[in-house]
């Protein structure tokens, strides 16, 4: 392993599947004018504030900024949240109809706003000069209240691990309201670095490493069966995972079937493929759930999976050497160097990845996520590079399979070598791939690394 910056363990959740989970549906967003309003709606939390989570939002449940800054695990609030099981917005009292109250002396009567008049100043606006307009930080007591009216208990349940809950070693885990299945083919052509798309939970970081591995380094992705019984249709997958720096030597062969976790309705809660009917990257996920938490159960805790440094995930899939560059102490020269010092005609051709900061206040530049549509403690795939009107960008894609960078950004298509043909990538369509300048790459991302 290289002695530069070492690897940062990210972990946010995907916030298109968390709110098709919350609205017990796929949501076609695509065909949505406004998605940003939509999630806003459906997860709780204005958009601005669901990218950093210094804000408490819902992508980061089960997880806390500590005082230096660092995302650390926690046992999520909203797991203890109780609220009542009957009533609706209409009813008077608490949180559920502010405009009941006519005066701030009525609000701070109500249990849950007591202390109103210590909560932190966002902004104030005195311009309408009759009005003033206070905007309130809710503490985090009231903020799990807030957040416990949009996701019920099961649904944190099934994007979050609880330590309190022992699980049968034998039955093994299902999420509430959830069920076992497959989801399609393992493969509709071969895997391709588009195929991953995270899920609703914060593994960001492995699908990341999926992604790279099936960009950089294709046939590592391969579909080894065997029959385990006698009809075609029942055989167990392996996934050999590899011991990272060790020049590719095997750690563990995982055997899984190619039952996931699908919801009531039969749609993947967890990773899933962007090809319709194709499985492999969420039995991949489902392997690597049962290496992390050792269970011989063929249902793992995939919540589990949550948390982690994504260059150390690539090197679990292909034992490569670990190497780690930081941002903040290099020069964008720097950095540019040693992007095409691991690319071969524009293309990475050792996997790479990249990791943005735990909070954008962590940066040396204290930048704001939010307004650059860039994720912070998130894990991006680093495909490669391009020189364009005279600017060198680099090219990265967000595991979500959507939510593209909008500051100091390229819109054209760019062609790279693809191991016997030239493949053009479209950076004008929605699919979570972007090149960005690499000057602000320095600046909103804490680090990138490689595993060969």
């Amino acid at each position: 392993m290289s002695t530069g910056a070492q690897g940062q363990n990210c972990a946010v959740i995907n916030p298109y599947a968390l709110a098709d989970l919350v609205s017990g549906q796929p949501i076609p967003w695509n065909a949505i004018p406004d998605p940003a309003s939509v999630l806003e709606q459906v997860l709780a939390t204005p958009y601005e504030e669901l990218f950093d989570p210094k804000y408490g939002g819902p992508l980061y449940v089960g997880l806390a900024l500590d005082k230096q800054l660092n995302l650390v695990r926690e046992r999520s609030p909203l797991l203890d949240v109780q609220l009542p099981r009957d009533g609706n917005d209409a009813e008077a009292g608490g949180l559920a109809s502010l405009d009941q109250y006519t005066t701030l002396a009525e609000m701070a009567r109500v249990p849950e706003l007591k202390s109103i008049l210590d909560w932190p100043i966002l902004c104030g606006d005195l311009s309408r000069y009759s009005r003033l307009r206070v905007s309130l930080s809710l503490p985090p007591a009231v903020r799990a209240l807030v957040l416990g009216r949009s996701l019920s208990a099961d649904i944190v349940r099934s994007i979050t691990f609880d330590p309190k809950i022992v699980l049968n070693a034998i039955q093994g885990w299902t999420p509430p309201g959830a069920h076992w299945a497959t989801s399609g083919e393992f493969f509709h052509e071969t895997a391709e670095f588009f195929d991953p798309v995270q899920g609703a939970v914060a593994n960001c970081y492995y699908i990341a490493a999926l992604s790279a591995i099936a960009w950089a380094t294709p046939f590592r992705i391969a579909h080894l069966t065997r029959a385990t019984g006698t009809s075609q249709t029942q055989f167990n997958d392996q996934i050999n995972f590899c011991k990272p720096d060790s020049g590719g030597a095997l750690d563990k062969s995982i055997e899984v079937t190619e039952a996931v976790p699908l919801t009531a309705s039969g749609y993947p809660i967890y990773c899933r493929s962007r090809e319709a009917g194709e499985s492999w990257p969420a039995v991949y996920e489902k392997a690597y759930a049962k290496l992390k938490t050792g269970t011989s159960s063929d249902m793992p805790d995939i919540t589990q999976t949550a948390w982690g440094d994504c260059v150390w995930a690539t090197a679990q899939l292909n034992g490569g050497a670990r190497h780690y560059y930081d941002t903040a102490s290099r020069s964008a020269d720097d950095l540019w160097h040693l992007l095409r010092s691991n690319c071969l005609s524009y293309r990475t051709f050792n996997p790479m990845t990249a990791w943005t900061y735990s909070t954008g206040d962590a940066a040396p530049d204290h930048v704001d996520y939010s307004s650059a549509h860039i994720v912070g403690s998130h894990c991006y795939t680093v495909l490669g590079w391009a020189y364009r009107d005279c600017r060198r960008w680099i090219v990265l894609r967000n595991p979500w399979g959507s939510t593209e960078a909008t500051s100091s950004v390229l819109d054209a298509t760019i062609s790279m070598y693809d191991v016997s043909w030239w493949r053009p990538i479209t950076l004008k369509d929605n699919d979570g791939v972007f090149a960005m300048e690499i000057g602000a790459f320095k600046r909103y991302f804490a680090g990138f690394g490689t595993a060969h």
